[in-house]
């Protein structure tokens, strides 16, 4: 345990560091500035849209992000020398981001309340944020670990991007209709938006959420113990 707060601490400096908390924070009060744009009437319709961006394809980012950054300054391998699980390693990068998920959805969600007279389930959004974060957090060490270079993680992130955020953002705008929503639970992106929306107060059919929650649940597992955790040794090993 006292190996695992140290690693998180030395996290949160390294993310410090490389100006990813900064980055995230900056995200957050980009999205506010923008619905304070939109006016109070309109913009609490918009938060749950950009706190779905923000846990989902920042998370992404970040993740992948931070893994190269390390990747440059040669940190793997020396952690992986240290007597430090591996297990503990990884687990000190998903609680940081974690961390930056949270900070977003208290932030957004406390926003949409006081400001905006949104209804907030936080007893939803709290868990809900968690899953959602966790997920995202191994899709993106999934691309960082299968990638070569940084051109090539923005790369998968845009594919990503394009196959499966923006049909879950069209479907939202109302561009898509419902006859789409089942079809689109194959889409991790989309079963996070159904879990964003239940937290603000949107009737959600309890199939679709139970479906949306084992469906992530299992692909963070699947990535964790098939592709994030042997491949992550592969990787800092090959730089």
């Amino acid at each position: 345990m006292n190996n695992l707060t140290r690693l998180v601490a030395g996290e949160f400096q390294r993310l410090a560091k490389y100006k990813i908390l900064q980055s995230g924070l900056g995200v957050t009060v980009l999205w506010v500035l923008v619905l304070f744009l939109i006016g109070r009437d309109e913009g609490g319709l918009f938060i749950p849209l950009f706190l779905f961006m923000d846990l989902t394809m920042m998370t992404v980012l970040l993740i992948g992000a931070g893994l190269f950054y390390e990747r440059q300054e040669n940190t793997l391998k020396t952690l992986l020398i240290t007597p430090t699980k591996l297990s503990h390693i990884i687990f000190s990068k998903l609680i940081s981001a974690v961390y930056i998920a949270l900070q977003s959805a208290v932030f957004l969600g406390l926003l949409g309340y006081l400001f905006f007279d949104s209804t907030v389930k936080f007893y939803y959004l709290l868990p809900f944020t968690l899953l959602i974060a966790l997920t995202h957090a191994m899709i993106g060490y999934t691309f960082s670990v299968l990638v070569k270079d940084f051109t090539g993680l923005l790369a998968a992130i845009m594919s990503y991007m394009i196959l499966f955020a923006f049909p879950s953002i069209f479907y939202a705008l109302d561009i898509l209709g419902d006859t789409w929503e089942y079809l689109l639970l194959i889409s991790p992106t989309h079963g996070s938006m159904l879990l964003v929306d239940l937290s603000f107060g949107k009737s959600v059919a309890p199939a679709l959420i139970f479906l949306s929650v084992l469906y992530l649940v299992a692909l963070s597992f699947i990535l964790a113990k098939f592709i994030v955790f042997p491949k992550y040794i592969e990787k800092a090993i090959k730089e």
